[in-house]
């Protein structure tokens, strides 16, 4: 069978296909804990076809999960998916040059350096982090308190090769050692936090439900009045929340808008927080407004989209031509620069735009200027009604763990929720079972409640550290 290379390539390709089925939306999170084994039992001692059939795995798994890009990039989107298969072939190539009985420790070690490097590198993407499964696991993905998300995917690489070694009859130290190293995990999400509360504050999430592009600013300015008018005041919200994309334009220069806005914040004594874009300085920024009365205040988004909102390699003139070509538009937004958090009677509180969300030291930086809970707004209507809107809400579950606030979400098309602390989904807005392209508003009594989490003091560096310690005396040892 090992010789045999088209079969092979298509048992590497049943990994891809478990592992498809183990992230958002499907609820298969299990497959993650076995769903490399095919992989692993194809490689051998050939370290270029090791390398290969990881490509191949890779490759199908990213074509599968993000075929939502197909929507915004057409097929170009197969070139993300094949600079993020190298991963896999890295890895797949790295953990069969040493011996067995060293394969367990090292192999989870080697895939958390991988996802650290490609949640950073060329600006990162880390969305699908394989901890990512682990969304409605709320034993093992309670971990995320001490070591963040990537350790999470640190102890399912782990446990497929703790039963690939099984299922190979090569019994190891590591295989006990990789028992108490759960049993300790388990027992340490146990420990008792430091709770702080803070206050409770209504949220209105709105979901207006309509594509950019298609309102002119007009109907922009009627739709947000309407909601703020006849379908939010009654609840009398402290707070009302309207996702990225819900205004076109610069808001600024709608002065007559403004002014309205703010007799309304003031008459009804609640703060509205609109998506938008702004204006300074002849640069154009993806921003979140939040309109306190009379005082207005202003986050710009820090972490772009490339291709989306700025150009990777823009330096180069057929990059940008090759762009130009294809889209047949030029995006160029200008990053903000500082990590705003917005105050409102004395609770704290920050807005991740789009996919910031995913990048767990964009919240942790959030939580150095002390926000006590996140509201995430975003613009998911590019995806379709795929996996993408859920794979991107999703991310919230862990951001909630690691830093141990609420976090919320309102999306122009959907989805739109409310996380808790300690990962716990405690509303999102549905109609017939659908999660998206739908109008609706959620509103939420939320408890202002703050844990004190190992992460959000220390972040990744302690488990970073543990993982270089293992992996040098893995190495090292004869």
């Amino acid at each position: 069978m090992k010789n045999n290379f088209f079969l092979n390539s298509g048992i590497c390709i049943l990994s891809s296909i478990l592992m498809f089925f183990s992230f958002p939306p499907f609820k298969f999170w299990y497959f993650s804990f076995f769903c490399l084994i095919p992989l692993f039992l194809i490689c051998g001692k050939n370290n270029f076809l090791n390398f290969i059939y990881g490509l191949i795995s890779g490759f199908i798994f990213y074509s599968l999960s993000l075929y939502w890009l197909k929507n915004v990039s057409g097929f170009i989107y197969l070139l993300l998916a094949l600079y993020l298969s190298i991963y896999w072939a890295i890895f797949t190539f790295l953990i069969f040059l040493f011996k067995k009985e060293k394969i367990i420790f090292l192999g989870a070690s080697i895939w958390f350096f991988l996802e650290l490097i490609m949640a950073n590198l060329l600006t990162g993407f880390p969305w699908l982090v394989f901890g990512l499964t682990q969304y409605k696991n709320l034993y093992i993905s309670q971990v995320a308190k001490f070591t963040g998300i990537f350790g999470i995917s640190f102890i399912l690489v782990a446990s497929n090769l703790f039963i690939y070694s099984i299922i190979k009859r090569e019994f190891l130290s590591q295989q006990l050692f990789f028992i108490f190293f759960i049993i300790f995990c388990f027992l340490i999400t146990k420990l008792p936090q430091k709770k702080e509360i803070k206050g409770r504050l209504k949220i209105s999430l709105v979901q207006p439900n309509f594509a950019i592009y298609e309102n002119t600013l007009e109907e922009c300015k009627e739709k947000i009045i309407f909601y703020i008018e006849k379908k939010v005041r009654h609840d009398k919200p402290n707070i009302i929340i309207f996702p990225e994309g819900s205004f076109q334009g610069d808001i600024f220069e709608e002065k007559g808008f403004i002014n309205k806005l703010k007799d309304l914040s003031r008459k009804n004594n609640f703060g509205i927080l609109i998506g938008t874009f702004t204006k300074k300085d002849d640069y154009f920024y993806n921003s979140s407004v939040f309109i306190n009365s009379e005082r207005i205040e202003v986050y710009n988004k820090i972490h772009l989209v490339p291709y989306g909102e700025f150009i990777l390699g823009e330096k180069f003139n057929f990059v940008k031509n090759i762009f130009l070509k294809i889209a047949g538009y030029y995006p160029k937004l200008k990053r903000g620069n500082e990590f705003k958090v917005f105050t409102f009677r004395e609770i704290k509180f920050s807005t991740p735009i789009c996919y910031e969300n995913i990048f767990p030291e964009i919240s942790e930086n959030f939580l150095k200027n002390g926000s006590d809970f996140f509201i995430v707004i975003t613009n998911d209507s590019w995806f379709g009604n795929s996996s993408g809107p859920y794979q991107h809400f999703y991310h919230n579950v862990f951001r909630a763990i690691e830093t141990g606030r609420y976090f919320l979400q309102a999306g122009l098309t959907g989805m739109t929720g409310i996380i808790g602390p300690e990962g716990k989904i405690e509303k999102i807005l549905e109609k017939n079972n659908n999660y998206l392209f739908f109008e609706d508003v959620l509103t939420w009594s939320l408890p202002v409640v703050i844990y004190e989490t190992f992460y959000s003091k220390y972040g990744i560096y302690p488990f970073l550290l543990f993982c270089l310690i293992l992996t040098g005396l893995l190495i090292c040892r004869n």
